[in-house]
């Protein structure tokens, strides 16, 4: 009988090899740097420069329009709150009576330039005493003479009796020098004792003054409510006590 030949034994297994150690990377070694590239000869130089940037800021201001100086509302700073106002007083008139002031005549136009004056009245005469700057005797002796007539230089004033005492060389010399002006020559006064037809001023004073509080008494008599307490209530005016409002 045949006999099969024995098995091949089995081909021996190669062991593994151990795990190799890992290498550290290995850096690329750095390139030398470049020197950097001059600048080109046409760009300006750096005082040019800030000119150009100021230009440049002034077009891009341009552009933008008057809106981009505007500040927002929100950025504008608080204003303080005014302080509330005060009520005001109501004014009560004082116990008095209205009454229209004297008529005063407006100086005539020969009196008001000052200069070369015609003194041929007497209502001249009171306008001059009046603008005068005359003060103490010689302005109450002006006061109280009454005007005569004034002819080549001559002044003739009428005192009445009773204020012979104020025609003092004194006050007649004060009063030569105020005329002076207004009549372009210094007048030669003569003084006459006695009452004269014209008016002086301290007398024309005391008749305005009693003609102003005749008005205001007539005035306060005829107001309604001064009747209504007189018929119905009895009363009665004081003596004296109505005055004028000065104005």
């Amino acid at each position: 009988t045949a006999v099969a030949p024995p098995a091949a034994a089995p081909a021996p297994v190669a062991a593994p090899e151990p795990p190799k150690a890992s290498e550290p990377p290995v850096q690329a070694a750095p390139k030398p740097s470049l020197p950097a590239e001059p600048a080109p000869a046409n760009d300006p130089p750096p005082w040019a420069q800030g000119e150009a940037g100021g230009r440049d800021e002034a077009m891009a201001a341009e552009m933008a329009g008057p809106d981009a100086a505007m500040v927002p509302p929100w950025e504008e700073p608080a204003r303080p709150a005014a302080p509330p106002e005060r009520p005001q007083g109501i004014a009560i008139a004082p116990a008095q009576v209205q009454v229209p002031p004297a008529m005063v005549a407006e100086p005539a136009s020969s009196v008001a330039q000052g200069d070369g004056v015609t003194l041929d009245s007497a209502d001249t005469w009171l306008q001059l005493v009046a603008q005068s700057e005359l003060n103490g005797p010689s302005r109450q002796l002006a006061a109280h003479a009454a005007f005569i007539s004034f002819q080549r230089g001559v002044l003739k004033l009428a005192v009445s009796p009773g204020f012979e005492y104020l025609c003092s060389d004194r006050s007649l010399a004060a009063l030569t020098d105020a005329l002076s002006g207004p009549l372009g020559i210094a007048p030669r006064i003569e003084i006459e004792h006695g009452e004269a037809e014209a008016e002086t001023l301290h007398q024309r004073s005391d008749r305005q003054r009693g003609e102003r509080q005749q008005a205001a008494e007539t005035a306060f008599m005829a107001d309604p409510n001064v009747q209504v307490l007189i018929q119905q209530h009895g009363a009665r005016v004081v003596a004296d006590s109505i005055r004028p409002i000065e104005e």
